[in-house]
C-alpha cells in the first residue's frame, strides 16, 4: 500500500516529465517508506532498480547484473556478471542511449 507521500511522488513525476537527465537524492530514517517511494515511482516507467545490498562488492556487482539483466529480457533465467561496476555502469548509459529513456 501506497499513502502519504503523494507530494514526494509529484515532485519526483515532474522532475522525470522533463526529459533529461536528473540526480534526485532520497534520505531518510529507517522504516519511513523510502523504497515504497522508489517503487511507486517507477511503475510503468523504463527502469533499472537497483538498491545496494549490505554485503560484498562482489555481491552488490551480481545483483546489479542481474537487474540489469531484467531489464533487457525479463524471461530470462541467467545473468551475465559484468566484470566491474564501470562496465556495468557502460552498459546501463548504452541501454539508456539506446532507449532514450535518458539523455
Amino acid at each position: 500500500m501506497f499513502y502519504c507521500r503523494e507530494e514526494e511522488l509529484g515532485t519526483m513525476n515532474k522532475h522525470y516529465e522533463k526529459g533529461r537527465f536528473e540526480c534526485i537524492i532520497i534520505y531518510g530514517r529507517r522504516r519511513v517508506g523510502k523504497t515504497a517511494l522508489n517503487n511507486e515511482f517507477c511503475k510503468g516507467k523504463p527502469t533499472i532498480y537497483f538498491s545496494a545490498l549490505n554485503a560484498s562488492a562482489q555481491e552488490n556487482l551480481e545483483a546489479l547484473s542481474k537487474a540489469i539483466a531484467i531489464y533487457q529480457n525479463p524471461e530470462k533465467n541467467y545473468a551475465l556478471v559484468y566484470q566491474s561496476f564501470v562496465e556495468a555502469l557502460e552498459e546501463v548509459t548504452r541501454l539508456a542511449r539506446e532507449n532514450v529513456w535518458c539523455l
